[in-house]
């Protein structure tokens, strides 16, 4: 507060005035990885809602449910953006039956994967069912008859490969740039993300830093520019927090007890979390992953994890824990 003097009515009054001015935040805040607040903000722009996950009436932006549904995909797996951006319809794995909190494996690409390295990740069951609804609804409706200069004809198209202008040819033996050349016999392109008339769509990262602009302008001030790399920490952490607090050790024992998705179940059991990131990340070494999750900071995610443990942690457990210490002193 500073004080004054000024006239009113001819009288020389004391007065205070509050000089403090509200900081405001820069539009580049540093954060590494969207929180799960944050997160769901983001997913809810996307989709052309407000934070309360209504219809917000000043959106003007197109494609909201591709948009959604790939957002979705990428904070659920952490793939890269050349991963992500190139991925073919075909390659996205089915949905299961029924809804399971054991996540789901998605197999990258050789192609597209950094290194050509072959590896496995996964996604969410919610997060899987958004991109089959677009794959079915706004995907179909965006299919045409789009052709590229030189297309690459694909009949019989599965998982591994399709006849590309009449030869049978797999999908890892195709540079990037021919992938954007694919086209169904109608046209259209095969990538997973389609735009107008059934041109593929990869510019993903100018995307989502004009949806966290309008985020920022419209909603929340302190909301950070997003890039795709930014998702893929955001990943990183969102299982770190899951794999420590033992979310998926619980449902690894369900599914084991039910016999659904064995194999994965069996992994999430007996493999350290550090393990199970190293391979969804796609790190070569577990060292690589403790170097990556440090610049993360990830003393926030052990210190929730115990918090919220420490209220049933039994008394003679705690007690012989804090017996190791006093005799270093």
């Amino acid at each position: 507060m500073a004080t004054g003097k000024r006239m009113v009515q001819g009288r020389l009054v004391e007065t205070r005035h509050n000089r403090a001015r509200l900081r405001r935040p820069k539009p580049h805040v540093k954060v590494q990885y969207l929180e799960s607040d944050f997160a769901d903000l983001f997913r809810y722009g996307l989709a052309g809602l407000g934070p309360d996950g209504l219809e917000d009436a000043t959106f003007r932006g197109r494609f909201p449910g591709r948009n959604a549904a790939m957002g979705g995909l990428v904070l659920g797996t952490g793939m890269r953006s050349r991963e992500f951006a190139h991925l073919l319809v075909h390659e996205v794995p089915p949905l299961p039956a029924e809804p399971t909190d054991v996540p789901i494996p998605w197999v990258v690409p050789e192609l597209a994967a950094k290194g050509r390295k072959f590896r496995t990740t996964w996604i969410d069951y919610s997060s899987l069912a958004a991109v089959h609804s677009y794959i079915d609804l706004d995907r179909e409706m965006s299919q045409g008859s789009w052709r590229p200069r030189r297309p690459l004809v694909v009949e019989e198209a599965d998982f591994y490969g399709g006849r590309v202008n009449g030869r049978r040819t797999r999908w890892a033996a195709l540079r990037p740039e021919e992938w954007l050349r694919l086209v169904g016999p109608q046209g259209g392109s095969l990538l997973l993300a389609l735009s107008y008339d059934g041109r593929p769509f990869v510019d993903w990262g100018t995307l989502f830093r004009r949806t966290a602009r309008r985020i920022r302008e419209r909603f929340e001030p302190r909301f950070p520019d997003v890039a795709p790399h930014r998702c893929r920490h955001t990943f990183a952490m969102a299982t770190l927090e899951k794999l420590v607090e033992g979310h998926y050790r619980q449902a690894a024992q369900l599914a084991a007890a039910t016999g659904d998705a064995s194999g994965l179940a069996l992994y999430l059991l007996k493999a350290d979390p550090l393990l199970i990131l190293r391979d969804l990340l796609g790190h070569s070494s577990v060292v690589t992953t403790e170097i990556y999750l440090k610049r993360l900071d990830v003393h926030r995610v052990y210190r929730a994890a115990w918090e919220r443990t420490r209220a049933v942690i039994d008394v003679a457990a705690l007690a012989e824990a804090d017996a190791e210490f006093p005799e270093e002193f």
